[in-house]
């Protein structure tokens, strides 16, 4: 049920982003343009990408061959009046044309430096830390993507703002 909902708001996510004309090369122009060091505000907590960097390999674990590791480091702050449920699935990375296998989402848990894979931000928690994606050796420019969804008593929830930013490693 986690995967396919997980799968979901990743093909949703990308309509959406697609769709609404809010990535590059869209028709869509008013969107805010968010880099690594800038501050966003969302519903419930504030992110800043504190760094972005492709790598061979990270805490012991090799990128697969024809890919690299870019490792995103995230400060994220609850602003909320109460806990804030997170996923690492929160934050998906997409690169290229936006086609249907041009995103990724966090690999797997592996080691302390890396942002859980769920977790709840207490009311004023500041958490720091990585989320390691996977993605091919060719890509350099990249969108971190993040969707609002608010519980509306529908298992798909009620979709709201969506949240880009944009980075390019080597």
């Amino acid at each position: 049920m986690q995967g396919t909902k997980i799968w979901l708001l990743g093909g949703l996510t990308a309509l959406v982003l697609s769709g609404c004309g809010l990535l590059p090369g869209t028709e869509r122009t008013e969107t805010e343009e968010v880099h690594v060091g800038d501050t966003v505000s969302t519903s419930w907590f504030d992110y800043t990408i504190t760094s972005a960097q492709s790598a061979d390999s990270y805490q012991a674990r090799a990128a697969d061959e024809g890919c690299k590791l870019i490792v995103v480091e995230l400060t994220i702050q609850n602003r909320f009046d109460e806990p804030v449920p997170m996923y690492d699935s929160d934050f998906q990375l997409y690169w290229g044309e936006y086609a249907q296998d041009q995103w990724a989402l966090p690999l797997e848990t592996y080691c302390s430096e890396q942002l859980p894979q769920e977790y709840s931000l207490a009311v004023g928690e500041t958490r720091e830390g990585a989320l390691v994606y996977q993605v091919p050796d060719s890509a350099c420019d990249f969108t971190l993507a993040f969707l609002e969804v608010f519980d509306n008593g529908t298992p798909e929830g009620e979709e709201g703002d969506v949240y880009l930013a944009y980075f390019t490693t080597s």
